[in-house]
């Protein structure tokens, strides 16, 4: 049967035509990816042979062909990344060092899919092909069914290759979606610590509230029965030592004469004539420096302890100190000392304990002695450090426990 000669006006060219223009009437990015090949092939073959391999097999296939001769211009080519990523090795038995750029080729990434050509394959070709890394052996030679087996093979590491790509590429993505997760874990957590650093401060903060508004409850609700000073006095030593333990402790009175006289005490560690010397001399140094401060005034050890008291440190050579006036209306009433042995520090919170109880102190006995001079003009009221039967035949403040 006659066939007609194709002149360029048959079936095959007007579907060329069609494609073309479908290529030239679409986008810019729809045309990138039409002529973007689907493949790109390194073939490393000799000059004399590199038509054989590239015209009846890579002729026809949807890939992209770089040609080299030498194994060095492949090994340039995989190794260029300023240029595309070559999918599929295609390396020709007889050009020098085939077997070993096949295995380099294998080891270079796991995307790189390399073949190994041979116009005459055997078996033990094919055994060293494959230790080499190499994921077929492909038959060289004329004829369209050795040419069809060789592109089949060719196509099956293509997809091979693509497929490597596209892993290679979710994985990418993931360790990107992990780096991601990583910092914003790193934020939460950053985020987390900050709000349980703040709601622990609070906490204690909240703690520290609820504690002095029981100790303030507690401690007014057994000296608002006191109205002697005596008894006051007692009771205020009482309660102190019983959230604070064990502790020398001394109260001093001032006088209209502008000195200072013991109120009351608590000897813990001293012998009686030391002790007595030391609350003498207390009373006439000590006391005055903190009739003007405000505040709880906390020395932790002898080194600090030392530091205040300056030359009359020896009084007090080995021990933490806590001071405290107790002002009522700018007014001091009161000077407490409680001291002891350094190697039994006061607790960090004796500070909050103690100004909760200073204020309620200082107004008791602020309340104290408007009872007692409340028939007298409040400029002849006395203070409480002058002498006891001044103040309407108080008992005597010797207050010594």
């Amino acid at each position: 049967m006659a066939r007609a000669h194709d002149n360029g006006t048959g079936p095959r060219r007007a579907r060329a035509r069609k494609r073309a223009a479908e290529v030239h009437n679409a986008p810019a990015d729809a045309r990138d990816i039409v002529r973007q090949p689907t493949a790109r092939v390194l073939l490393v073959a000799s000059n004399g042979t590199r038509g054989s391999v590239a015209g009846p097999v890579l002729g026809s296939m949807d890939a992209a062909v770089e040609a080299g001769s030498t194994a060095d211009e492949a090994r340039a080519r995989m190794g260029d990344d300023e240029r595309p990523r070559v999918d599929v090795v295609v390396v020709d038995e007889r050009v020098p060092e085939s077997v070993e750029l096949v295995r380099e080729a294998a080891q270079a990434e796991p995307a790189v899919v390399p073949l190994l050509a041979s116009a005459k394959p055997s078996l033990d070709l094919a055994v060293e092909a494959m230790r080499s890394g190499a994921a077929d052996l492909m038959k060289l030679g004329r004829g369209d069914e050795v040419a069809h087996a060789a592109r089949a093979s060719l196509a099956l590491a293509i997809d091979r290759a693509q497929l490597a790509r596209h892993r290679e590429g979710r994985v990418e993505r993931l360790r990107n979606v992990c780096r991601q997760l990583h910092s914003a874990r790193q934020d939460i957590s950053s985020q987390l610590s900050g709000m349980c650093s703040d709601l622990v401060e609070a906490y204690q903060e909240l703690s520290d509230q609820i504690d002095q508004v029981s100790v303030s409850g507690e401690f007014n609700g057994i000296i608002r029965q006191e109205l002697e000073i005596e008894s006051l006095l007692r009771t205020a030593l009482e309660f102190i030592l019983a959230k604070i333990g064990p502790t020398n402790a001394a109260v001093f009175l001032p006088s209209t004469s502008s000195d200072f006289s013991l109120g009351a005490y608590v000897n813990c560690d001293f012998n009686g004539d030391a002790l007595d010397t030391l609350l003498d001399h207390l009373a006439d140094t000590l006391a005055p420096r903190f009739e003007q401060r405000s505040g709880v005034h906390m020395f932790a050890d002898r080194g600090e302890t030392a530091s205040m008291l300056g030359n009359d440190a020896h009084w007090l050579p080995e021990h933490a100190t806590i001071v405290f006036p107790c002002h009522k209306d700018e007014e001091c009433l009161a000077v407490v000392a409680l001291f002891r042995d350094d190697r039994t520090a006061f607790e960090p919170g004796t500070k909050v304990l103690l100004e909760t109880i200073s204020k309620l102190f200082a107004a008791q006995l602020a309340r104290i002695i408007h009872v007692h001079h409340r028939h007298l003009p409040k400029n002849q009221w006395g203070a409480p450090g002058d002498d006891p039967h001044e103040w309407d035949d108080l008992d005597d403040l010797d207050l010594a426990a």
